[in-house]
């Protein structure tokens, strides 16, 4: 059956699609829970989908890779339009999905397709460049006589399963700094710090919410908390969709059935990926985050399937830093269209990597 591939509007889907995507994430080569169709069709409810697509690359009714994609101006301050990677508030990887078999020619099909509608070019956002798909994204497009430029590359924090499940990178000083806050927070709340396992139901939902909320301080502080810009319908929709696919993870550090902080995670084959943090603003002089982050170190090391925690975090987060003692690298890359329209997108794009570099 010939393998070929398509620029399929997003709420242009058919249920048949919608199962074939499916499908595909949850036999990825790579996990990517942010384009699970579960959680991508919710976020797109809410956030419109107006110029999002998704590239797919098909054999029969079988999916074998796809990319949810965007038309835009402006992405990464280019002035040119292209076709990027969907990257909306709530994503935070662009790794496309494809399975392990024939992966090289659903990267050449993937990128064959999204250069016949790119404009002056095609935007790989958020790509995770230490894993199979990014290398067979690179044999196609040298295969393919394309010359991509790398916008930025950087690290962040992750852990990677150890046998003797020590994983804290704090420096002697600072765990004595954090086990001191601890043992006042518990003084002060009369009871042990415990982390609980809160995935069920939806009243821990309603109370994560209620967490990340206490800490809002609007443009001058945390900027994408749920409720406060709106979207507390979007998460309670996304945790319910992403439990009824056992891929939802959610925890909470509590003392004496007080939660301090609850930590939402999504999970994909053998990786948690953390989604969202809230934290009781009124504690916030023990550090609650640091400390339910801390705990969580242990709960990872109890679930043997999970090989892998990426923090989502910014590649500046100090905090998980210090914490969490293992990187991944992502990179940004952009591929200038063979064509008139591609001339002035690759001199705006060579300009960007300059700047970026040179802040760097």
């Amino acid at each position: 059956m010939a393998v070929g591939a398509s620029l399929l509007p997003i709420d242009e889907l058919t249920d048949r699609d919608v199962a074939a995507w499916r499908e595909l994430a949850e036999s990825a080569v790579e996990p990517n829970p942010f384009f699970h169709p579960d959680f991508a069709l919710t976020v797109a409810g809410e956030l419109g989908t107006s110029a999002a697509s998704v590239l797919a690359v098909r054999e029969g009714a079988d999916w074998l890779a796809c990319l949810p994609v965007e038309r835009r101006r402006g992405w990464r301050r280019m002035p040119v339009q292209g076709l990027v990677t969907w990257n909306h508030l709530y994503c935070f990887l662009g790794t496309p999905l494809a399975r392990s078999d024939g992966l090289d020619a659903a990267m050449s099909e993937l990128i064959e397709e999204g250069m016949r509608h790119a404009g002056g070019f095609l935007g790989l956002d958020l790509l995770a460049t230490d894993g199979q798909v990014n290398a067979a994204l690179e044999r196609a497009t040298n295969a393919l006589g394309l010359k991509p430029l790398e916008l930025d590359r950087f690290e962040r924090a992750t852990l990677a399963r150890r046998e003797d499940g020590d994983y804290l990178a704090l420096s002697a000083k600072h765990r004595r700094n954090f086990e001191r806050l601890r043992r006042h927070l518990e003084r002060d709340l009369g009871g042990e710090l415990a982390l609980h396992d809160r995935s069920e139901g939806a009243a821990p939902r309603d109370e994560f919410l209620r967490l990340e909320a206490s800490g809002w301080k609007g443009e001058g502080g945390t900027g994408t908390a749920f409720a406060p810009i709106g979207h507390g319908d979007l998460f309670l929709r996304i945790a319910e969709e992403m439990a009824g696919r056992g891929m939802l993870q959610l925890v909470s550090a509590e003392v004496d059935g007080r939660s301090v902080a609850m930590l939402c995670n999504l999970v994909s084959e053998d990786t948690s990926f953390t989604f969202k943090i809230g934290a009781d603003a009124d504690l916030a002089k023990y550090s609650p985050g640091v400390q339910l982050e801390i705990l969580y170190l242990d709960h990872f090391h109890s679930l043997p399937d999970l090989q892998r925690a990426d923090s989502c975090a910014e590649p500046s987060n100090t905090m998980i830093n210090r914490l969490w003692p293992d990187r991944r690298e992502l990179g940004i890359r952009a591929i200038p269209a063979p064509n008139l329209k591609g001339v002035p997108a690759r001199q705006a794009l060579k300009g960007i990597a300059w700047l970026r570099r040179r802040r760097k």
